[in-house]
């Protein structure tokens, strides 16, 4: 069999360089300070981790909490630290905006990658090599039937038609999202009643050619696109949750996504200002609700 490509080492798994290489482990238990089998002297000491920072994000390790929310718009970092107590705010960079707080006894981190699989990927990466292991988005999408707008879709897993998975893995284009995570959001979700799904996504990177017509040229392709997915049983269209779960999955993380329907392509129906307000604190409600339940990697 031939042999998984390096991934970089992160700073909070011992266990994790080579994805689904049994021999990558410490020499000597879990907590060894000892190099890995694999990977010889490549690991950093943890005072030189702790002053090294993130290329992109520009957050060092002990600004990362171990249990991340992934953002797309970085608008909402403002209006979800809100939930937060003992706000710490990094520096944007790139316009990436990255918070870490408490919530409850809980440590957490805000981080916005803006849009696209590729960034959202870069995000992850960098969070995951700082420590962080448990990674959930929330944000938006388009809404397949039965889905209606303001319902919230839980993704158990996710097709990919976007190029970022590929990087990270080779095989059949769809990806699982942690079963912790979507048992915690289901929960979550059902105690706040909000009204769910659970199921499979559908990520694009091409938002004006697979997902939403803007003229009548592509009309017909989006229209097919969507209905063949349907059919699929997908219930909901996005740009990113079969990248994150597929790399997260790669890093040896907890990864999921949540996202609420606020467009139906078909229809060219968009929730209203009010009806998306009320599904932003549906999402962050149910997603801190949810982290709090799922134990790091």
């Amino acid at each position: 069999m031939p042999r998984a490509p390096a991934i970089p080492w992160r700073a909070a798994a011992w266990r994790h360089c080579l994805p689904g290489n049994r021999t990558c482990a410490p020499s000597s238990g879990a907590a060894s300070t000892r190099p890995h089998r694999c990977c010889g002297n490549a690991r950093m000491g943890s005072g030189e981790m702790k002053s090294r920072k993130a290329w992109y994000i520009g957050c060092s390790a002990e600004q990362v909490a171990e249990r991340v929310i992934l953002l797309g718009d970085p608008g909402r970092v403002p209006r979800f630290s809100q939930y937060l107590s003992d706000v710490e705010a990094m520096p944007v960079n790139r316009g990436l905006a990255t918070v870490t707080g408490m919530y409850e006894d809980t440590r957490i981190t805000l981080s916005a990658f803006g849009m696209g699989s590729p960034i959202a990927a870069i995000v992850l990466h960098e969070l995951s090599n700082l420590g962080a292991s448990v990674f959930l988005r929330i944000g938006t999408s388009i809404g397949l039937s039965p889905v209606n707008i303001g319902d919230m879709i839980i993704a158990r897993n996710a097709k990919s038609f976007e190029g970022t998975s590929s990087a990270y893995a080779h095989g059949s284009g769809n990806s699982s999202a942690d079963p912790r995570l979507v048992s915690a959001l289901t929960l979550a979700a059902s105690r706040r009643e909000a009204t769910h799904h659970v199921g499979a996504f559908a990520s694009f990177d091409g938002f004006y050619q697979d997902m939403f017509a803007l003229d009548e040229p592509t009309e017909d392709r989006v229209r097919n696109n969507l209905e063949r997915l349907a059919e699929q049983d997908v219930l909901a269209v996005d740009m990113e949750t079969s990248a994150i779960l597929t790399v997260g999955k790669a890093l040896g993380c907890r990864a999921g996504s949540m996202c609420a329907s606020t467009v139906n392509s078909l229809k060219k129906q968009k929730i209203g200002k009010r009806e998306h307000a009320e599904a932003e604190r549906s999402l962050i409600s149910i997603a801190l609700e949810a982290l709090t339940q799922v134990d790091p990697a």
